[in-house]
């Protein structure tokens, strides 16, 4: 039996020669560019355009309809923005539509390379924040042209624009945009949860027909990844119970930047820019974008007013009077670069070729800092704190209680005729076999009797209730004692790891030397900076989209910034994707070659002099700092863990004893000797038999 291909997908070679709307023909001239849908190619006599051709064929008739539809509407001012489809392409076996021809986008990188450090280091040096400013303003013109134009983007995404030097912006993949003509509109089948607005997050997109408040939540999203150097507005540390995904962040609205920390119980991550350090009114953009509670999204800001905003921004910036690279709004008084450096923070902005910018006040600064960090706190967590809550063994004294009841004098005859039969038994066969009547009597009734099998029943009920909650208290306990065990060897751990750094950062002549040389040199530095999270991701186990964007939040970008103390800190990454990870940056490691023409060595270090020593003092301080930042939020978290755990721990003791007085209660509503008899069949039926039995006995052997 042979294998059927597909009809859906081409079987034939795409031919060399297309034909446009007018039957003109187009040649094909290299490939560009292949993906999912299909590939593209240039086109041999004009360098200005491309053709995409689909690997479909042939196309849906849904499909050709809306190509056409967006060729219908193609402008100059579209254009300018995006690599809208200018008309469609033809096979000419068939004259069937097969793919679309678009202007080429050329000396242009996706977005994100210029937002994140490590790949703004590569292609974009010396770009500034003013740049990523005025590339902001851009992807909010970029989004009010398209809107006017009644398209609405649907799955917006950072792999959707690219941006060139001049920090001009356009869209690509843009047949998957939602588009109406002529009464029908045109639908965006996906979308990218991290840019989903909230009240389409768990929602199937394929027939939702989107709107342009849907696209104002992932622009502002890309605006953010801008203006916070790579940073998600809802990646950070939640102070709840569990772990907060950024989709589900994302759709309880909880911004993790908003100056309402109440409300999202998220903290941003370290050594990151807050919204203080921006102009109000752009906060507050920021704040109506993500914390918008309009079902429908329309409060969210326009792009016209994003671009009037970043605009302003844009001429009401100053340049830092330490570091010229640092450019900040003028509204604030401090440069918000230094303080994220003199933390410990990387530094986001710095020269071509140039791996930091060193002065001797920053470098004091940051040595101030280290020689007074403090020792980190972590909460003790003595045994007796999580001791067992047990029942008294005597219960209150009980105050005048109600009349007595059949049962207490059932109870009290049973226990007369108990002793009866014993007196009777050596004296009087007639009173001996009253006894043993009596006894069988009130026996019988206490175990038959509706409110004695009543009693017993809920006595029986609440001792099972109040066993089984102690043995998920005991689980409880264990759980919590070994969750802080586990807290506290990996922060021991981690903290003996900055004790070294320590050592190295203290060292001093031949010492100081021996460490530099064994440290991380830049040659290696680079080749580690080269390989970028975003671009390997699916090489390493268990790695998904969403941790890329979480570690990028937290300045983990390349495989350079795979250290265990950083990774640490960061939530959602658990410690086999932890493993993972090293594992990734060991591997490259080895694979490394040092050259050491290019490198450091021991005779050009003494040569040098002061220049390697300041570099590796400030390399050295700013990972302590970072390290020891990462350390304390780590130790507050796991505080702030076990005071929860702790927390609900004390409230299910407090529940146990709510029960075990109840059970007090109903216990004290009873008579003591109908309570410590009527406990259970067993414990009327065999005292009694075990009685008669005896007595018997007693007066058998009397005789």
């Amino acid at each position: 039996m042979t294998i059927r291909p597909s009809s859906l997908h081409r079987t034939s070679p795409i031919p060399r020669t297309l034909l446009d709307a007018i039957s003109q023909p187009i040649r094909l001239g290299d490939e560009l560019g292949r993906g999912g849908e299909g590939c593209v190619y240039e086109v041999d006599g004009d360098e200005s355009l491309v053709v995409k051709v689909y690997h479909k064929s042939p196309l849906a008739d849904e499909q050709v309809a809306k190509l056409r539809a967006m060729a219908s509407v193609w402008t100059a001012e579209l254009e300018k923005i995006s690599a809208w489809p200018r008309t469609l392409v033809f096979d000419p076996a068939d004259r069937r539509p097969c793919g679309l021809m678009m202007s080429k986008v050329t000396d242009a990188r996706p977005l994100h390379e210029l937002y994140g450090t490590t790949n703004r280091r590569r292609h974009f040096p010396d770009v500034g924040w003013h740049h990523l400013l005025l590339a902001a303003r851009n992807v909010a013109a970029a989004f009010g042209t398209l809107h006017a134009a009644g398209i609405v983007v649907g799955d917006v995404n950072q792999g959707n624009l690219l941006v060139d030097p001049q920090m001009r912006v356009r869209m690509i993949d843009c047949d998957s945009f939602q588009i109406s003509r002529d009464g029908k509109t045109y639908t965006c089948p996906v979308g990218s949860p991290h840019f989903t607005p909230p009240e389409l997050q768990g929602i199937r997109l394929r027939e939702v027909v989107r709107t342009p408040h849907h696209d104002r939540f992932g622009m502002a999203t890309l605006i953010f990844h801008l203006l916070f150097v790579g940073r998600h507005p809802f990646a950070g540390r939640f102070r709840g119970q569990g772990d907060m995904p950024i989709e589900k962040a994302i759709a309880e609205r909880r911004f993790a930047f908003s100056r309402n920390k109440a409300a999202t119980m998220i903290d941003p991550p370290p050594a990151s820019l807050v919204l203080d350090d921006l102009p109000r009114e752009i906060g507050e953009l920021f704040e109506a974008a993500f914390r918008c509670t309009d079902p429908n999204g329309e409060t969210r800001p326009t792009p016209q007013q994003w671009v009037q905003q970043l605009e302003s921004l844009i001429k009401r910036r100053r340049t830092c009077g330490i570091d010229e690279m640092h450019v900040y709004s003028a509204e604030n008084p401090v440069c918000p670069w230094c303080r994220i450096e003199d933390i410990g923070g990387p530094s986001f902005f710095v020269p071509a070729n140039v791996a930091s910018t060193i002065s001797s006040n920053r470098l004091a600064r940051l040595d101030d800092k280290v020689r007074n960090l403090k020792p980190i706190e972590i909460a003790e967590l003595r045994p007796e704190r999580l001791a067992l809550p047990a029942l008294p063994r005597r219960l209150p004294r009980a105050q005048p209680g109600p009349k007595w009841t059949s049962l207490d004098v059932a109870t009290a005859l049973l226990l007369a005729s108990w002793m009866g039969c014993f007196a009777a038994a050596v004296s009087s066969l007639p009173a001996f076999i009253a006894s043993a009547a009596l006894s069988l009597v009130c026996t019988l009734y206490l175990l038959f009797a509706k409110r004695s099998g009543e009693r017993r029943e809920r006595a029986y009920e609440f001792r099972c209730a109040l066993a089984k909650r102690l043995q998920a208290l005991a689980k409880q306990a264990r759980t919590i004692e070994r969750q802080h065990r586990v807290r506290l060897t990996t922060i021991r751990a981690d903290n003996d790891e900055l004790d070294v750094e320590k050592r190295h950062y203290y060292a001093e002549g031949d010492e100081l030397a021996n460490v530099i040389l064994n440290s991380r040199h830049s040659q290696r530095d680079e080749y580690l900076r080269d390989h970028a999270l975003c671009d390997h991701y699916q090489r390493i186990f268990g790695m998904t989209p969403s941790h890329v964007t979480l570690l990028e939040s937290y300045g983990v970008e390349s495989a350079y910034d795979l250290e265990r103390i950083k990774l640490c800190a960061v939530p959602s990454i658990d410690s086999t994707i932890m493993i993972e990870l090293l594992n990734w940056r060991a591997e490259l490691e080895r694979r490394f070659v040092f050259k050491p023409e290019h490198g450091v060595t021991l005779d050009n270090l003494k040569s040098l002099g002061g220049a390697a020593v300041q570099r590796f003092k400030m390399s050295q301080a700013r990972k302590i700092l970072m390290g020891d930042e990462r350390l304390r939020t780590l130790a507050e978290a796991g505080n702030s863990a076990l005071a929860q755990s702790l927390a609900a721990f004390d409230e299910e003791v407090r529940r146990w004893r709510r029960l075990a007085g109840e059970f007090s209660e109903f216990q004290q509503s009873r008579g003591l000797l109908e309570r410590t008899i009527n406990r259970s069949p067993a414990s009327l039926f065999f005292p009694t038999l075990g009685v008669l039995a005896l007595a018997a006995l007693v007066h058998y052997l009397s005789r």
